[in-house]
């Protein structure tokens, strides 16, 4: 069956077309989560603010005590150099002059000696010097006791530990060995 209208255009009814969209539902929707969305972020605000002005206060409160520590610490840095320097090198060092000489007990050759044993502390620094005499072995010469004994001792050392080492041959009546001069030094700064 066929349908016509042939009612003048005027009267005729305006066809509505079945997907329309609801705009005033989503309209009232985005409007309710904007204000949501305001007072939460409002609330934030509230809150950050209340803890920069307890901040701020504590600040406020703490300035001229800051001001009075900066100052102490400028004059106790410059009165009390000195005494910051003997503590730093000779109380605070770390080199142990025992654990020192235990590594040259335990490392000196069977077969050596030594005549002279000096260690100092030179500002930041130290400086070992070691003289001895090592007869030769079976095995090895005198020389070569002298460089493994120097050179486990070396390891002990810290790194930065420089050697400066002279030998020359000993004789006496009886007894011919190599007598050694040993110098180590480490974190001494050079004067000018």
């Amino acid at each position: 069956m066929i349908k016509i209208n042939l009612l003048p255009h005027e009267l005729r009814k305006a066809k509505t077309s079945a997907t329309r969209v609801p705009y005033i539902p989503f309209a009232i929707l985005g409007g309710v989560l904007f204000l949501l969305l305001t007072l939460f972020f409002y609330g934030d605000y509230l809150r950050a603010r209340s803890s920069y002005q307890e901040v701020h206060k504590e600040w406020l409160r703490l300035n001229p005590l800051m001001g009075q520590l900066k100052a102490l610490e400028k004059k106790i840095e410059i009165e009390m150099k000195g005494e910051k320097e003997f503590l730093e090198n000779n109380v605070f060092n770390t080199e142990s002059m025992t654990r020192m000489l235990s590594w040259v007990n335990e490392y000196l050759p069977s077969k050596g000696w030594l005549t002279e044993l000096s260690a100092e502390r030179v500002g930041a620094g130290f400086h070992l010097t070691l003289k001895g005499v090592v007869l030769p072995s079976r095995t090895q010469t005198g020389i070569e006791q002298i460089e493994e004994f120097l050179q486990k001792l070396k390891r002990q050392l810290p790194p930065k530990a420089t050697l400066m080492l002279t030998t020359s041959k000993q004789t006496s009546s009886k007894v011919e060995g190599t007598s050694f001069s040993a110098d180590f030094e480490w974190g001494i700064t050079a004067k000018t």
